[in-house]
């Protein structure tokens, strides 16, 4: 890999001109150029047409269906691959034109295979329930016996042809809120300058804001959050009104279909009973003890009387912070990961090599972290690059997403590739705890300063996965019972829900307005009931990586099974297997526990004289 020359003095953020080639993602197994995906697109037409053409005839005979399904997968197969490039090229650069227009169209034709299609889940549950029981056990149909099984499932909630054709059509819609959200944050919001540590005027970004966020300055942490949080509160109004629409617009869609709540909508997807998001609110309420003693520490370490918001992110250890460069992190990310064995290993170590990652900030570009694929071609990442540890194990948890979908892709059909977001976030986060394990286990027990630092960033990230997703997900949940109630959803309302949760999960923080309104800037509550899988997502790794770490090959193996298994079966099943049962309590006290080790730990050493007071 070839490192992109980054100069300390550059005061403007990056062109994607100035990115050396390698890197930058490589769309080319997707898509090798615009020409193509142009003639995909121009494809969309005829294929929706001959899944259509199977219309009423579904129930003839279980070949018949199975031709029908094999068609409508095509029609899927190809819009997802047209709306993963045109997402993956927008995200490049959310100002240019022609690349917003290319994701606008592949919207729409998504919204076209949706209303084509809408027939098909109506029409097979037209069956009575028996023909579609023999169906589904015929041998021509053994590939999608567990696709006719998750339709058997959500046959109470599956409406009309006509009214299924009519929620396809208002998809179009129902996006607005989430589109126009995206727009401002990351495309039309600006957020001034700000002085660096150095006392240099930079423009602050997003990512900026992050790295300025673990700065020893204090002065400096609390310039670039008031600054950030001056670009959100000054469009208070019209992002309450955006949440709110996109809140109505979850409940309108878990009434229209039978559903009891927005919730148990969004958890029916993924067959999860909502005893799983009331048992993670309740088992980390409990822990609020552990939470002070944690906040206690972070406060002393600082030499303040409170703790704003601010002084939540900066590293305890007071040794100089340490910058990594792209290519040091990918090998100590490979490094940390060897417990999961050598293919797992050298797979990674391929795609790293093949241009799996799109590294630097640049302007324009996304804000953030993810990874994303599509079926039939490598995945990728999207990082923006600040060198700080936090970015080494970024790293690893988007390479972990990374994987997953492309060892489900290379063992599933398209129909059973996708896995759920419940299991996405153990993939990820695991990697992140063998990562810490390794670096504690590469550090000698006499270097206490650099184990303190190792159990601070670890307990820093259980803290903000699973502690302050749990709240995120707290407030969607009080969010959306709001609008089920007939009550207003207000600006004053959701500041007074937000700063509520914050002093609960926060204990001992000083929360004022700016921090009552911060949930204006979460981009995920645009995707509702979603947050909450990051904190079960971790607990789960927790215990885990737990197994490979004490039963090597064969846990690591059932784990790597696990990831294959794609979407071929329902969450709680698959995660069973690979060894642990989330429809319990005990992974997220386990998890919580842990916790509490690594706060204990840290209290240790920090009476050893380890840390003293960081005031700058």
């Amino acid at each position: 890999m070839v490192a992109s020359p980054i100069p300390a003095e550059t005061a403007d953020i990056l062109t994607r001109e100035m990115v050396a080639v390698d890197d930058t993602w490589d769309l080319s197994q997707i898509y090798p150029d615009d020409a193509a995906w142009e003639a995909d697109a121009a494809l969309i037409p005829d294929l929706l047409a001959t899944a259509a053409a199977h219309r009423g005839m579904l129930d003839a005979a279980p070949m018949a269906l199975m031709v029908a399904l094999d068609d409508a997968m095509e029609v899927r197969r190809v819009v997802e691959r047209l709306r993963t490039y045109a997402a993956l090229r927008r995200d490049e650069d959310t100002t240019k034109a022609e690349s917003l227009a290319r994701y606008d169209r592949a919207t729409a034709l998504a919204i076209q295979a949706g209303e084509g299609l809408a027939f098909l889940m109506p029409e097979i549950l037209a069956m009575p329930e028996g023909k579609l029981g023999v169906f589904a056990t015929d041998a021509v149909l053994n590939r999608y016996r567990h696709l006719l099984d998750d339709v058997q499932r959500r046959r109470p909630y599956v409406r009309s042809t006509e009214v299924e054709e009519i929620l396809a059509q208002a998809a179009d819609l129902a996006r607005a809120p989430a589109e126009a959200f995206s727009a401002l944050d990351n495309a039309d919001l600006t957020y001034g300058k700000v002085r660096d540590d150095d006392g240099n005027e930079v423009t602050l970004t997003k990512g900026r804001h992050g790295l300025l966020m673990e700065s020893r300055n204090r002065e400096v942490r609390r310039a670039a959050h008031e600054t950030l949080m001056a670009a959100y509160t000054a469009h208070r109004h019209t992002l309450a009104s955006l949440y709110a629409s996109s809140v109505r617009n979850d409940v309108f869609d878990a009434k229209v279909r039978g559903h009891e709540s927005a919730r148990s909508a969004a958890l029916f997807d993924d067959n999860l009973p909502e005893s799983v998001y009331d048992s993670l609110i309740a088992s980390v309420r409990e822990a609020s003890p552990t939470m002070e003693r944690f906040l206690g520490l972070r406060r002393r370490a600082l030499g303040l009387d409170t703790l704003a918001l601010y002084d939540l992110r900066v590293a305890l250890a007071p040794e100089p912070a340490r910058t990594y460069s792209y290519e040091e992190a990918v090998e100590i990310v490979l490094g940390g990961l060897t417990p999961l064995g050598h293919r797992y290993v050298d797979d990674l170590r391929e795609g790293f090599a093949s241009r799996w990652v799109d590294v630097y900030e640049t302007k324009g570009k996304r804000s953030g972290a993810y990874s994303w694929g599509t079926f039939g071609a490598n995945p990728v990442i999207l990082m923006n690059w600040n060198g700080t540890l936090n970015d080494v194990f970024t790293l690893a948890h988007e390479a972990g997403h990374a994987m997953h979908t492309y060892y489900a892709s290379k063992a599933q059909p398209y129909h059973d590739f996708h896995y759920t977001t419940f299991l996405a976030e153990i993939a990820s986060t695991l990697n992140e705890v063998l990562l810490t394990w390794h670096l504690l286990s590469e550090l000698p027990e006499v270097d206490l300063l650099g184990r303190f630092a190792i159990y601070n960033r670890f307990a820093d990230d259980v803290y903000g996965t699973l502690v302050v997703q749990t709240m995120f997900a707290e407030f969607e949940h009080l969010s959306h019972a709001i609008v089920e109630g007939g009550e207003p959803i207000t600006l004053e309302r959701l500041n007074q829900v937000y700063g509520d949760l914050q002093a609960t999960y926060t204990p001992g923080l000083e929360v004022d307005e700016s921090i009552r309104g911060r949930w204006a800037r979460i981009p995920h509550f645009y995707r509702a009931f979603y947050v909450f899988q990051y904190a079960t997502g971790l607990s789960a790794a927790i215990a885990l990586a737990g197994k490979i770490r004490d039963e090597g090959a064969p846990a690591a193996d059932r784990y790597l099974k696990m990831l294959a298994a794609g979407g071929s079966d329902y969450s709680l099943p698959l995660l069973r297997k690979a060894g642990v049962d989330l429809t319990t309590p005990e992974p997220v006290r386990a998890a919580l526990a842990e916790f509490a080790r690594n706060v204990t730990e840290m209290e240790r050493l920090a009476a050893l004289g380890v840390i003293g007071d960081l005031r700058s």
